[in-house]
């Protein structure tokens, strides 16, 4: 199947070409027909729409067969549109967006919107949500994940020439930045040490080399060379399944000093192609490893903190360190510099000292 341009005919039209088996005659049968839309964009966009008829009847209606039933004229409602969402984009994300999605759905849209016709779904009913979920104590961020897979299926839907009104959804809630302050290399020292010889190494994965938790879970020792000092990040798990690291590309990390020692113990009592297992050996699960993590800053007597503030905690000390902001970027796999930028905030103490500057340079001596 494809869509490309047929160079044999004068005007070189955008062709749409799809060869598959009938489903009602079992037969061989091609669908080639020019794309009513004369553009790249519209051509695929009328193939994915063709596709989803295939997938739905067996066959795709040539050209002379497609006057419509009124049932396919019916507009779609919210559950109906998922399902066609489920069928052409749901496949080609990545394990944790799908699960997130399916989550919202599940906990809050389908029950709220699901008989709902796309056209009622409208910026008066989504404000009106928007403040039910404030209601209930919900963050502005937590409210706008759950109102993005509705607006995924809508215009999925859309794009699929399944819905023909533009809808007028409000702006996403602002969300307020905050400064969030990681653990310091006392406290990182003391969890590491209250930890259990499986957590230790994760959560110094995660403390000095700056690995997401899908990445700690997933690093194997094939990408760890201890004789050069090298770590690579080429893959994560996430909720059992094997993916790319978020930023979709592998990254080599210098192995810091601290890491060292704690990968060569690690690697003497191995017995498992991971390098940080839990204690059965098998990739942590993401709460298994939430809770160990938990139970270590529990037997430090330390505050709450998260397991993601090892990675904040990385990625500051190399700020700290005099590392520029593209370096710390490709440390950190960060597909976009004004992510890790978000970073760059210190504390006061490194405050004091970067303003230190002004009175070390001759004319701002004594106020001259």
């Amino acid at each position: 199947m494809a869509v490309y341009r047929d160079k044999r005919r004068p005007t070189r039209p955008w062709v749409i070409d799809i060869s598959y088996i009938d489903r009602r005659t079992g037969k061989r049968t091609r669908y080639f027909r020019n794309a009513k839309l004369q553009t790249a964009e519209g051509a695929r966009t009328e193939e994915r729409m063709l596709l989803v008829k295939l997938a739905e009847k067996g066959f795709i209606p040539q050209p002379e067969d497609l006057a419509e039933s009124v049932e396919e004229n019916k507009e779609l409602t919210l559950k109906e549109a998922h399902e066609l969402y489920e069928k052409t984009v749901r496949p080609t994300l990545k394990p944790s967006t799908a699960i997130g999605y399916n989550k919202n759905l599940r906990a809050y849209l389908l029950p709220r919107f699901g008989d709902w016709s796309l056209s009622d779904i409208d910026r008066a009913a989504l404000i009106a949500f928007d403040q039910e979920l404030a209601r209930e104590g919900l963050s502005s961020a937590t409210r706008n994940n759950i109102v993005m897979p509705l607006r995924t299926i809508v215009w999925n839907a859309i794009e699929l020439g399944k819905h023909d009104r533009k809808p007028d959804f409000p702006k996403l809630s602002r969300v307020q930045s905050k400064v969030y302050e990681p653990p310091s290399a006392v406290d990182v020292a003391a969890i590491l040490a209250a930890a259990d010889p499986q957590g230790r190494v994760a959560f110094g994965l995660a403390a000095y080399a700056g690995l997401r938790a899908s990445e700690v879970i997933g690093l194997r020792w094939v990408n760890v060379m201890l004789e050069t000092g090298l770590l690579f990040v080429r893959e994560a798990i996430t909720h059992g399944i094997v993916v790319t690291p978020k930023s979709g590309h592998e990254r080599a990390i210098p192995i810091a000093p601290p890491l060292q020692g704690i990968l060569e113990d690690a690697k003497r009592r191995s017995t498992s192609a991971y390098v940080a297992p839990s204690g059965k050996g098998t990739p942590w699960t993401h709460g298994g490893l939430r809770h160990a993590f938990d139970r270590a800053v529990e037997r430090a007597k330390l505050p709450h903190t998260k397991l993601h503030g090892l990675r904040h905690f990385f990625i500051t000390q190399c700020f700290g360190g005099g590392a520029g902001g593209p370096t710390v970027q490709r440390l950190a796999g960060h597909c976009h510099l004004s992510v890790t930028e978000r970073y760059a905030h210190t504390n006061d103490a490194l405050m004091r000292e970067a303003v230190q500057v002004f009175a070390r340079r001759a004319g701002y001596v004594n106020g001259t």
